[in-house]
């Protein structure tokens, strides 16, 4: 099933449950697609390049290129189609990624979202306004979301790769869920009932890094945001974020974004 809500050429917004049927083309030099998976997971090809989003998963498609939604498992997506002077905020040109919305966005970005459905009709110029704020908002919080990867594409049979990254997606739910806790990817995988090495191969077969890096990654995201918005010591951040020696944080933190943590919160409140 496919449900419309268009109030204008600048801003179309589909909600998208049956996903056969999802062919868009990018006209112009201002044309945008932002794709926000709220529920299951979906297979996007861009330009003849495929990956699967899970759900909390988002990603830009830039001006003048092609995209489709193949086939998902029981999906949800959100596709606005806008125009670039429809946000208040710079937008890439380059190759889509795919940024992974933060449990605390996530809520926000997806009732915004279907406010801006049930709002559609109304096409007062204060309305429109205020639309654009908003939307504005949810294009901010999925750049300013603290996982992004690259977009890859599908190596193997589709099928198998969705029954895969379900399995998948399920441990990345878990590293969101519990990298506050002293855990590592044997324990992610005990959850699961899987081997560890079964487990961290399939991630990185479909993602292009193991298990170990995305929990690393996710525990650096939460504690620049920890430094950015608190007063917190390192040290009280360091375990805040599932680390127990603040060396090993500072070590990991500073291999990842070049400066010492410290140092990186002088620098961003400078």
């Amino acid at each position: 099933m496919l449900e419309s809500s268009r109030e204008a050429r600048t801003l179309c917004l589909d909600y998208v449950t049956e996903t056969g049927r999802c062919v868009r083309t990018l006209h112009g030099d201002h044309q945008y697609a932002l794709i926000v998976v709220e529920r299951g997971c979906v297979e996007i090809e861009i330009e003849g390049h495929r990956a699967w989003l899970g759900a909390r998963d988002a990603t830009l498609v830039t001006p003048n290129r092609s995209f489709r939604a193949l086939s998902g498992l029981t999906p949800a997506v959100w596709i606005a189609l806008f125009d670039a002077s429809e946000v208040d905020i710079g937008l890439p040109l380059g190759a889509a990624r795919v940024h992974r919305l933060d449990f605390e966005r996530r809520e926000a970005v997806f009732a915004v979202l279907r406010l801006l459905a049930q709002t559609a009709g109304d096409r007062s110029a204060y309305r429109r306004l205020v639309r654009r704020l908003h939307f504005t908002a949810v294009v901010a919080s999925v750049f300013e979301s603290a996982d992004v990867r690259e977009f890859l594409p599908l190596r193997s049979n589709a099928l198998v790769q969705a029954r895969s990254n379900a399995l998948v997606r399920e441990a990345l739910d878990i590293i969101d869920r519990r990298y506050a806790e002293y855990i590592g990817p044997a324990d992610i995988a005990r959850e699961l009932g899987r081997h560890p090495a079964y487990l961290t191969n399939l991630v990185r077969e479909a993602t292009g890094k193991s298990l170990g890096t995305w929990l690393i990654e996710r525990r650096l995201g939460a504690a620049r945001v920890l430094l950015s918005k608190t007063d917190d010591s390192v040290g009280d951040i360091a375990a805040a974020v599932g680390y127990v020696d603040v060396s090993h944080f500072a070590r990991y933190f500073t291999r990842r974004y070049g400066t010492p943590p410290a140092r990186w919160r002088r620098l961003r409140s400078a």
